[in-house]
């Protein structure tokens, strides 16, 4: 249940309590039952025993969830959140699935990234609108979607490239339907593009292409799966 990280640490990354980098794993400090770790570019958090969350790092936006914009050496708790399955962080934003169903994030908010209708910076978690039987949450540094308890996924945030793949290039700041995508079964989303993996064992994905990373063979964006 403890938690070790190594690697870069100017924003106490690490959460040992300071800010130098550590070549060789370090012990994150006061964590004794995770259950669940993820790591964002400059933070991390830890879904514990008891579902709450604990955050560290970088926290310019909020991204630790603790009511401040103050970075973090060693983890803080992330206020108000209680009952959560999983969690997901990016550079800027943090998401997290309650066992409710429902989805809070907290963060930058820019484009909406954290889903409640609006682009307000918020330092503790809000609800995701209109999410209520999500099981699987991903975030990425410009949008977030989430894989609900039907198969399908609802995305949004920034959407120049098609990433939240409802068939348009508009900015959302509620959750969109991914058009005609069903059966998912697990969801991952990078820097402007998503895939799904499908109970076929078949893979969509969406949004930008220059480099590829759809996997169909071309370079153009897909507004769609």
């Amino acid at each position: 249940g403890t938690v070790r990280c190594w690697g870069y640490n100017g924003n106490g990354q690490l959460g040992n309590g300071t800010n130098s980098t550590s070549y060789t794993p370090v012990m994150v400090a006061g964590i004794t039952t995770a259950r669940f770790i993820v790591a964002g570019t400059h933070h991390a958090c830890a879904v514990l025993a008891d579902a709450t969350v604990r955050c560290w790092g970088y926290n310019a936006y909020g991204q630790l969830g603790d009511g401040t914009a103050t970075d973090r050496f060693s983890p803080v708790v992330v206020s108000g959140l209680a009952g959560v399955t999983q969690v997901s962080a990016n550079g800027q934003t943090t998401c997290a699935v309650l066992a409710s169903g429902g989805v809070r994030c907290w963060g930058y908010n820019g484009y909406g990234d954290v889903g409640d209708g609006t682009t307000a910076t918020r330092t503790t978690p809000v609800a995701v609108s209109g999410i209520s039987n999500a099981v699987e949450v991903a975030t990425a540094d410009d949008h977030s979607c989430a894989r609900l308890a039907d198969g399908t996924v609802r995305c949004w945030g920034y959407n120049g490239n098609g990433n939240l793949g409802n068939g348009s290039t508009a900015v959302s700041y509620t959750p969109v339907v991914v058009s005609g995508l069903s059966g998912a079964t697990e969801l991952d989303v990078a820097y402007h593009h998503s895939c799904a993996l499908l109970t076929d064992r078949s893979i969509r994905c969406w949004g930008y292409n220059g480099n590829y990373q759809l996997g169909d063979g071309t370079t153009a964006n897909r507004t769609t799966p």
